[in-house]
């Protein structure tokens, strides 16, 4: 299992080469566009793709556990991240970004490759779960500490409304209803679906590539902080998701979600919080050097954990 996660992430670094050297080179000067395409077409059509199976209640239950587990250990990593980040003499608002951030992980951009390396097709299914839990919290929570003194707060209905009524929301809702009622989409609509899910790991990577070519290396190398938030985003938080989540789930939801809680800060980390008025530059120096050790760290948990 260890070295399927090797090749895959071979395969994933070598797209983020493509990424770096495209925006050195000034051919990609911006990866706004990208993000779009991805988080309004490709991640949603994706996860319905992903949810075109054969109804199954073992699966169902083990779908909505996955979810549930999901939404457990970020809140137990954001409170172990407060806590750590309060030892280190941070305070709001870089206290937030820490504490957000550090379970603000890449599911959605880095998921999919990496259930697919070591599960296959049948892991897909919680790998939805894990996205969609994700982004709820993202939302909610998240929204709460990136805001936090920033003077950039938004009213509860509004975080709800940001949380539910979103692409990704809808996409994981659309296709646990097909599932559930085993309806397959017509042969034209899932082939359209599919070709738009099909470029999700090539752009999502380049993005990434893209946001590391724009990292002042030296300067990020040189704060202790980053290390600190990198080793319990990718060793301790899959560890403590290990220990717990093995009481509930067992089999490929449990390895799922412990690869999924290993992956390193999320690509859009950077944009969301600055989108709060947060530090844009401290995400991306948490995103750059948690994924670079990320390399190292992923098939360790793929041999190890899963």
């Amino acid at each position: 299992m260890a070295l399927a996660v090797v090749g895959q992430l071979t395969t994933m670094v070598l797209l983020m080469i493509v990424g770096f050297l495209l925006s050195k080179t000034g051919y990609l000067k911006d990866t706004k566009g990208l993000s779009i395409v991805l988080t309004k077409v490709a991640v949603p059509a994706n996860m319905i793709v992903l949810l075109q199976r054969e109804y199954s209640h073992e699966i169902l239950i083990g779908f909505l556990k996955t979810g549930g587990g999901t939404l457990l250990m970020c809140l137990l990593g954001t409170v172990i991240f407060f806590i750590v980040g309060k030892c280190l003499k941070m305070d709001f608002p870089q206290l937030g970004l820490f504490a957000g951030g550090g379970v603000y992980s890449n599911v959605i951009f880095m998921g999919q490759p990496l259930v697919t390396a070591m599960f296959g097709a049948e892991g897909l299914i919680f790998c939805v779960a894990v996205m969609f839990a994700s982004n709820v919290y993202l939302f909610t929570a998240c929204s709460v500490l990136f805001s936090y003194k920033c003077g950039t707060a938004k009213p509860p209905a509004k975080m709800v409304k940001d949380a539910f009524f979103n692409l990704i929301c809808f996409s994981a809702i659309i296709g646990v209803v097909l599932f559930v009622n085993s309806i397959s989409l017509p042969e034209p609509l899932y082939n359209a679906l599919n070709y738009a899910s099909i470029t999700t790991v090539c752009l999502s990577m380049i993005v990434i590539g893209s946001l590391l070519a724009a990292a002042k290396v030296k300067q990020v190398l040189q704060d202790k902080s980053v290390y600190i938030f990198s080793f319990f985003t990718l060793i301790v938080m899959p560890v403590i998701t290990k220990l717990l989540m093995g009481m509930f789930l067992d089999g490929i939801a449990l390895g799922v979600i412990v690869i999924l809680m290993a992956t390193p800060a999320a690509a859009a980390l950077p944009s969301f919080a600055g989108g709060y008025g947060n530090d844009e530059k401290r995400a991306s120096e948490y995103v750059f050097v948690s994924t670079v050790l990320s390399v190292i760290t992923l098939p360790l948990t793929a041999k190890f954990l899963c």
